[in-house]
C-alpha cells in the first residue's frame, strides 16, 4: 500500500511540476517585447496663414519599450510610414511630416537625436544615436519624439484629421530585431480649407434688353442686372475662389443666330451678403463673352462667409452693328458659370438661359433681293475693262413692300473688297445706282453712291400714293474708267452689301 501511495505522490509531483512550467510560459508571453505608442497634443492648421507655416508639436509621440533581451550598444530605433496621411477623402504625402528624437525616461544613457528625419512609406529611417547597452535594469523606458509638419499648398486639400500608421522597430548592433510594432497611429489636424466644398452656385436671368429700331440696332445697348449669380458657401471656407463663365453656343432664334463674341458681361455689385466688391477686388472691366472659359472673378481677395448666402448681379452689353439685322424675335443663349476654388479645382456650376428680342420696326418692311441680284460679278479680263470700266445691271433687282413712308440705306461689312494674298481693293472703286422700274418715280427719290461702311442713303419713298406701297428697283454696280485703284489688281475680290431699310 506503501508503494502504491509512493506512486501516487510522485505522480502528484510530476503534474505540479507540469503546471508549474506551464505557468512559467505563460508569463514569459505575458511578458512578450513590445512596443507601445502614446500620442501627445497633435498638430493642428487652422487659418490660412497657418497652413503656410510650419508647424511642431513637441513630445507628440511617446514610445513605451518592454523588451526581454539586452543590446550592446549600437541598438536602433527606425521608423517607416505605412502610407500616407488621409482624412478618408484627400491625402497628404508623408514626406511632408517629420519626427526627431526628443528624451526618454529610463532606459539606458547614451541616447541622442539624428536630427529631423522625413517619413517615407519606402524606407524606414533611424531616429537615435546610441552608445549605451540596453541590460536587465533598463529594458522598460520610454522615448519621446517631436513631430513638424511642413506648411505650403500641400496642405489646401481639405479639411479633417488626417492620419497614417507607423511601423517602429528597434534592431540590435547585428541588424536583429528586439521588438516591433507596424500599427502605431499618428495624426494632425487641418481645420482651415479653401476647397469650398460642400459650395453650391445658382443663376437666373434678371432682365433683358430689346431693340426696337435700327438705330439701337447699331448702337447697342448694355442691359443692367442681366444676370444674377448666387453663391451658398454652406459650411465650406472658399478663399481665393475665382467665377468662369463660357457661352454653350451662339443666341439663337430658330435658324436664325448672333455669336456669343458680341456680348459681354461686367461685375455690377454685391446684392446680398458678403464680401464687398472692394474686399474681393472685382472691377466693373466687361468680359467678352466666349465658346470657353473665360474669368469674371479671378482670385477673390476675400472669403464667403460660411454659412452666408450671397449674390452678385453682373450687366451684359451687346455690341451694336450689323450683327444685330436679324428678323424680329427672342434670341437665347445659354451660359455656364463656374466656381473654382483656390487651387483651380471646380467646386460648382449653374447653367443659365440669357436672352434679347429684336422687336424693329425696320422688320415690318420687306427687302428682297431678286433676279439673282444677290451675287454680283464685275469681271476685268481686257484693258478695255480698266480703260473704259465695268457696268453690271440688275433689272427689278430689288423689291420692297412697305406700308408707310421709308428709306433704303446702302453700307459694305467692310472698307475693302478682299483678294488673294491679303490684297485689297477699296469698295469705294464700286459704285451703286438704283431707279425705280417703272418710269414715273411717284415722288420716290433714288441716288447714286460709292460704296463705303457709313450709312448712305440709296431710296428715298415718301409713300404719297398706295401705289408705292410694292416698288421694284433696278440696281447698277459700275466702276470709273481708269481708276487706278483697279491698276494690277488680279484675282477674285470679295466683300457684302447690306440694304437696309428704315421707316421715314
Amino acid at each position: 500500500m506503501k508503494n502504491i501511495f509512493g506512486v501516487n505522490f510522485k505522480i502528484g509531483k510530476l503534474q505540479l511540476a507540469i503546471l508549474i512550467a506551464g505557468f512559467l510560459f505563460l508569463a514569459t508571453k505575458g511578458n512578450a517585447q513590445t512596443i507601445n505608442g502614446v500620442l501627445g497634443t497633435p498638430v493642428t492648421f487652422n487659418t490660412k496663414a497657418e497652413i503656410s507655416t510650419t508647424k511642431t508639436s513637441n513630445s507628440y509621440l511617446t514610445l513605451q519599450y518592454n523588451l526581454n533581451s539586452n543590446s550592446q550598444s549600437g541598438w536602433t530605433v527606425r521608423i517607416q510610414a505605412n502610407s500616407d496621411f488621409s482624412n478618408g477623402t484627400a491625402t497628404i504625402a508623408a514626406s511632408f511630416v517629420s519626427l526627431t528624437y526628443a528624451s526618454s525616461v529610463g532606459g539606458p544613457s547614451g541616447t541622442s537625436s539624428r536630427g529631423y528625419q522625413s517619413l517615407s512609406t519606402s524606407t524606414a529611417k533611424s531616429m537615435v544615436n546610441t552608445n549605451g547597452n540596453i541590460t536587465g535594469g533598463n529594458r522598460s523606458f520610454q522615448q519621446r519624439f517631436n513631430m513638424r509638419v511642413a506648411g505650403g499648398n500641400h496642405l489646401n486639400v481639405g479639411s479633417g484629421t488626417y492620419n497614417t500608421t507607423l511601423t517602429v522597430t528597434i534592431f540590435d548592433k547585428n541588424g536583429n530585431v528586439m521588438a516591433t510594432n507596424s500599427n502605431i497611429t499618428v495624426s494632425f489636424v487641418v481645420s482651415y480649407s479653401s476647397t469650398c466644398q460642400g459650395a453650391t452656385l445658382n443663376t437666373y436671368s434678371s432682365a433683358q434688353g430689346t431693340f426696337n429700331t435700327y438705330a439701337e440696332q447699331m448702337a447697342g445697348m448694355t442691359v443692367t442686372d442681366a444676370l444674377s449669380v448666387q453663391y451658398s458657401p454652406n459650411g465650406a471656407t472658399c478663399d481665393e475662389w475665382s467665377l468662369n463663365v463660357r457661352a454653350a453656343g451662339n443666341f439663337t432664334n430658330g435658324s436664325q443666330s448672333v455669336a456669343p463674341q458680341f456680348f459681354s458681361l461686367r461685375f455690377n455689385r454685391v446684392s446680398t451678403g458678403t464680401p464687398t466688391a472692394t474686399q474681393i477686388g472685382v472691377n466693373n472691366t466687361p468680359v467678352v463673352l466666349n465658346n470657353t472659359d473665360v474669368v469674371l472673378i479671378n482670385g477673390s481677395n476675400a472669403p464667403f462667409g460660411a454659412n452666408v448666402f450671397t449674390e452678385h448681379k453682373f450687366d451684359m452689353l451687346i455690341q451694336g452693328g450689323n450683327h444685330l439685322m436679324v428678323p424680329n424675335g427672342t434670341y437665347t443663349g445659354t451660359l455656364i458659370l463656374s466656381l473654382y476654388n483656390s487651387n483651380n479645382v471646380l467646386v460648382s456650376t449653374s447653367t443659365v438661359a440669357v436672352s434679347f428680342q429684336v422687336n424693329s420696326v425696320s422688320n415690318s418692311f420687306t427687302l428682297e433681293l431678286q433676279n439673282s441680284a444677290n451675287e454680283i460679278d464685275i469681271v476685268f479680263n481686257t484693258l478695255e475693262s480698266y480703260m473704259n470700266g465695268v457696268s453690271v445691271n440688275k433689272s427689278r433687282g430689288m423689291r420692297v413692300v412697305g406700308y408707310q413712308p421709308y428709306q433704303v440705306i446702302i453700307k459694305t461689312s467692310g472698307l475693302n473688297l478682299i483678294g488673294p494674298d491679303s490684297n485689297t481693293i477699296p469698295v469705294a472703286a464700286v459704285n451703286v445706282q438704283t431707279t425705280k422700274y417703272t418710269s414715273s418715280s411717284g415722288g420716290i427719290s433714288t441716288f447714286t453712291r460709292a460704296l463705303s461702311t457709313v450709312d448712305q442713303v440709296i431710296i428715298t419713298n415718301p409713300m404719297v400714293d398706295y401705289t408705292h406701297q410694292v416698288v421694284e428697283y433696278d440696281l447698277r454696280y459700275y466702276t470709273a474708267a481708269n481708276d487706278s485703284r483697279l491698276a494690277g489688281k488680279t484675282g477674285t475680290f470679295n466683300t457684302t452689301v447690306l440694304f437696309v431699310i428704315i421707316p421715314q
